[in-house]
């Protein structure tokens, strides 16, 4: 497999199916601020008021191959083996990215078990395996990484853009500095010491 993130802003995306396996996709890809479809003969109570707040597009009837096209991604997370099988065969024709739910052989792509710590993602993927082992994966890596990385990343991106618009530090010095923003050090003070001091330390940096 080839791990790549993807970015799917305002991208079509069609979710085929109205269960929990569906809804679980439906919210993913409406984090990621897709533009969303869902196909489904008998969709949830959540997922019509998904359509209801207008987050979603819902068509309330049973997929056809129509349904994929101009889609970038596709989901087929029916409990009908058969169907999944008939949307991957469809977005495969319509050159669609596809993931079938438990039918690895017909994926295009796996979503994986994530970690999101405001802008850090960390995915796992058993290339769909033993998806159970990424969950557990998961876990031990959320508590490696507690919700206190948020403010860590914030930061890191606020500092690393300060020292980008340094326009009169050498080059090579720039270079430096920002190898000491990515160190295992400077993730320690910041999380020992706090922002402020990260701070003061980074602009000794820039300015010796």
């Amino acid at each position: 497999m080839y791990p790549v993130f993807l970015s799917i802003n305002e991208k079509p995306c069609v979710v085929v199916g109205g269960g929990t396996v569906a809804l679980r996709k439906i919210h993913e890809l409406l984090e990621a601020k897709a533009d969303v479809t869902v196909i489904a003969d008998v969709p949830s109570q959540v997922i019509n008021e998904l359509s209801e707040q207008g987050r979603i597009k819902l068509k309330i009837k049973r997929f056809e191959q129509s349904d994929i096209e101009g889609a970038f991604l596709a989901f087929a997370a029916t409990d009908d083996s058969e169907v999944n099988a008939q949307i991957s065969e469809s977005a495969k024709r319509n050159n669609t990215l596809v993931n079938a739910v438990d039918m690895p052989e017909l994926c295009d792509f796996f979503s994986g078990a994530v970690v999101k710590r405001g802008q850090l993602i960390i995915a796992i993927s058993t290339s769909g395996c033993c998806p159970g082992i990424a969950g557990q994966i998961r876990k031990e890596l959320e508590e490696l990484f507690p919700e206190s990385y948020i403010d860590y990343i914030e930061a890191a991106d606020e500092m690393r853009k300060h020292i980008l618009s340094q326009k009169d530090m050498n080059p090579t010095r720039k270079r430096d500095v920002l190898s000491w923003l990515a160190r295992k050090e400077t993730r320690i003070l910041f999380f020992k010491s706090g922002k402020e001091k990260t701070w003061e330390k980074l602009q000794k940096l820039i300015s010796s």
